[in-house]
């Protein structure tokens, strides 16, 4: 049974409209991964997190001679408190939000982008 030019329309209206949106949700959830690469000293430190998408913010203080994967641990249980979602894996925090906003004192880290796109499923799960 053929399909009429309206009825045509209508599909490849759809198929555009679902690409469209899966391309949005993998966008929304872009994030960073926050590397410790040293923990802290003798004096201690603090780590603020601001959501910038609420403006709220919260600090938490480092204690002395922390190591990395202690201040990750931290930083993992701080994030949520200002709404964001986390990761921890060893020294690295994955934050799952655009807007996240981490400043350290007292310990070094390295912040990279996280772009975790959704992978679009066939009708066979390819």
């Amino acid at each position: 049974m053929p399909l009429s030019r309206r009825a045509m329309s209508r599909v490849v209206l759809a198929v555009v409209l679902a690409s469209l949106t899966t391309a949005l949700a993998a966008v929304a959830e872009d994030g960073r991964v926050v590397t410790f690469t040293s923990g802290t000293g003798s004096s201690g430190g603090s780590i603020t997190v601001t959501n910038a998408a609420t403006g709220s913010t919260t600090t938490t203080g480092l204690g002395q001679n922390l190591p990395p994967a202690a201040c990750a641990n931290i930083l993992s249980l701080a994030a949520p408190k200002v709404g964001l979602r986390t990761e921890l894996s060893g020294t690295s925090v994955r934050i799952f939000a655009r807007g996240a906003i981490v400043k350290v004192v007292g310990a070094t880290i390295a912040n990279s982008d996280l772009a975790t796109p959704k992978q679009a499923v066939g009708p066979r799960g390819q």
